[in-house]
C-alpha cells in the first residue's frame, strides 16, 4: 500500500511538471539557479578554496551529466524532448542533496570529492559495482552514492511508466548509471588521448575544460536537433555549403602563414588538440547563422528569429572565449560583419559593391581566425597575402552584380548576355594571373594554377546562373594556393 502512494505521488509529480505551462527560457534560468547553489554547497562540502576554474571545470561536468540525462532519458522514454527536459532539470535539485548529507554525515568536515581512481580493468569493474569503489576518500563520496541511487532507481521507474516495459526500463537505469560512471572517469578518459596522441602537458593546462566544452556543446546540439528534426534539415539545407568550403579553405591559409611565419608560436598539446573540434562547432555555427540569413534574403522575410540567432551567437561566444582572446576577436569579427549586411536597419545587403566588398571581408576574416588561433598576430599578416585575398573575392563577387542571376548591368538581348559573359570572364582570367604573379611568381603550382581558370571559365560560360557552381569550380584554385604557401 506504501508503495502504491509513493508511485502514485511519483506519477502526479511527474505530470505536474512535464505539463506546467511555463516558458522554457525559465528552466534555464532554473538549471543556473539550482547549479549555484550546488557549487557553492560543493566547496563547502569539499573544503575547496574555489576559483574561477574551479566553476568552469564542475559547472561543465554538471552540465554535461545533465544533458547526457536528459538524451537517454529521452531516447529510452519516447516521451518529447523538451518535457523531459523539465522534468530532468527540476529534478537537477537532487544534486543538492549530495553535498549536503556529507557534511551530516562527516560531522561538518565535508567529504573531498574526486574522480575515479582507476588504474586496471579490475579496478573499473570493482568501481562500477560499488558505486564508485570501496574508498569513500578517493572518488563518489557516500552523498554522491545516495544520489546516483536515487537518479537511477527514479530513471528506472520514469521509463518503464512511459514505455509500460520493465526490461526497457532496466537498459534505461543501466545506461544512464553508466554514462554517470564514466563521467567520474574524466581524467582516465584524457590520460587515454594524451598517450594515443603522445601528448605533454604544459603549464596552465586546460584540457579537461576544453574536453568537457567539447563534450557539452556536441550533446546540445543533439538535443537541440532531436528537439525538432525538420527544422535542423531545413537549416542545413539553407547554408550555402560551397561558400563555406571556401571559408575553410581562407582559414586554412591563414593557419599555413602562422605556422610558416611563427613557428615558434604553437604547438599540439592536450590542451590546443581540443581545439579542433571546438572550431569544427564554430564553424558550424557560423554556417547556420550565415543559412539562417540567406534563407530570410530569398523569402523577404527580414530577420530570423532572434532565439535562433541569439542561441547561435551564444554558442560563439562561449566557443571562442574559451580557446583564446584573439579567437574570440576575430569570430565576433565574423560575426559583426554578417550582422551588418543583413541587419533590418541598415539592410547593406541591398547596396551593390558594398554587400560584395562585406562578403570579401569575411572570406579574408576567416583567414584572419586561422592565422590568430595558432598563435600568430593579427596585424602580422602578410600584407601581400591580405591584398590578393581581399581582391580576388571581390572580383570573385562581382560576378553576380554583372548579371549571374538576371540582375546585371546587360540583360535585354542574346548579344548582351553573351557580352556579360565574356566581361565575366575577362574579370576572372584577369584576377587569376594577378594572383600568379602576386603570389605564385616562386610556387611550383604556378603553371597549375592557371590552368585551374579553365573550370570557372566553362561554367561561366555555360551555366551563367549558377553562381554555386561557380564557387565550386574555384575550390582547386583556393587548394593550390593553401598547397603554395608550404613552399
Amino acid at each position: 500500500m506504501m508503495l502504491k502512494k509513493i508511485q502514485d505521488i511519483f506519477v502526479r509529480t511527474v505530470n505536474a511538471v512535464e505539463n506546467k505551462p511555463v516558458p522554457f527560457v525559465r528552466y534555464y534560468l532554473l538549471f543556473a539557479a539550482i547549479l549555484a547553489v550546488r557549487l557553492a554547497l560543493e566547496f563547502f562540502s569539499s573544503r575547496r578554496l574555489f576559483t574561477l576554474d574551479d566553476i568552469l571545470h564542475i559547472g561543465l561536468w554538471f552540465i554535461f551529466i545533465v544533458l547526457a540525462f536528459l538524451l537517454l532519458l529521452h531516447l529510452f522514454s519516447g516521451e518529447k524532448i523538451m518535457k523531459v527536459a523539465k522534468l530532468v532539470i527540476v529534478f537537477f535539485s537532487i544534486a543538492l542533496t549530495a553535498p549536503i548529507i556529507d557534511l551530516v554525515i562527516t560531522g561538518g568536515t565535508g567529504a573531498k570529492m574526486n574522480y575515479l581512481s582507476l588504474h586496471s580493468w579490475k579496478n573499473v569493474a570493482w568501481s562500477y559495482l560499488t558505486l564508485g569503489g570501496s574508498s569513500l576518500s578517493r572518488g563518489a563520496t557516500p552523498g554522491i552514492r545516495i544520489e546516483i541511487a536515487l537518479l537511477v532507481i527514479a530513471s528506472f521507474n520514469y521509463v518503464r511508466i512511459k514505455r509500460n516495459s520493465i526490461t526497457i526500463g532496466l537498459l534505461a537505469a543501466v545506461s544512464i548509471y553508466t554514462v554517470l560512471f564514466i563521467s567520474g572517469a574524466v581524467p582516465n578518459l584524457l590520460g587515454l588521448i594524451v598517450s594515443a596522441f603522445h601528448l605533454q602537458y604544459q603549464h596552465d593546462d586546460q584540457s579537461t575544460v576544453l574536453l568537457l566544452l567539447t563534450l557539452d556543446i556536441f550533446l546540445l546540439m543533439i538535443a537541440l536537433f532531436r528537439h525538432s528534426p525538420k527544422g535542423g534539415y531545413a537549416i542545413i539545407k539553407t547554408v550555402p555549403w560551397v561558400a563555406f568550403i571556401i571559408v575553410l579553405l581562407h582559414a586554412a591559409i591563414g593557419i599555413a602563414l602562422a605556422l610558416k611565419n611563427y613557428p615558434g608560436n604553437w604547438q599540439i598539446t592536450p590542451t590546443t588538440f581540443f581545439w579542433f573540434p571546438l572550431l569544427f562547432m564554430l564553424s558550424l555555427c557560423f554556417a547556420a547563422l550565415a543559412g539562417l540569413h540567406n534563407a530570410a534574403d530569398k523569402k523577404n522575410k527580414g530577420p530570423q528569429p532572434v532565439k535562433i540567432t541569439n542561441g547561435l551567437l551564444l554558442i560563439i561566444l562561449v566557443i571562442s572565449s574559451m580557446i583564446g582572446a584573439k579567437i574570440f576577436f576575430t569570430a565576433l569579427l565574423i560575426w559583426a560583419i554578417l550582422f551588418l549586411l543583413h541587419d533590418p536597419v541598415l539592410e547593406l545587403k541591398r547596396i551593390p559593391v558594398l554587400r560584395n566588398l562585406l562578403h570579401s571581408v569575411i572570406f579574408l576574416t576567416a583567414a584572419f581566425v586561422g592565422f590568430c588561433t595558432f598563435g600568430a598576430p593579427m596585424i602580422g599578416f602578410p600584407a601581400t597575402w591580405l591584398f590578393v585575398l581581399l581582391t580576388s573575392a571581390f572580383f570573385g563577387g562581382m560576378f553576380s552584380e554583372l548579371g549571374l542571376k538576371n540582375s546585371g548591368v546587360f540583360r535585354d538581348s542574346v548579344k548582351a548576355a553573351t557580352l556579360n559573359k565574356i566581361i565575366c570572364i575577362v574579370l576572372l582570367a584577369a584576377g587569376f594571373v594577378y594572383t600568379d604573379v602576386w603570389l605564385l611568381n616562386q610556387s611550383p603550382f604556378r603553371l597549375i594554377f592557371l590552368l585551374a581558370v579553365v573550370p570557372p571559365v566553362l561554367m561561366l560560360w555555360f551555366k551563367p546562373t549558377k553562381t554555386q557552381y561557380i564557387l565550386l569550380s574555384l575550390v582547386p584554385a583556393y587548394t593550390l594556393l593553401l598547397l603554395s604557401t608550404y613552399n
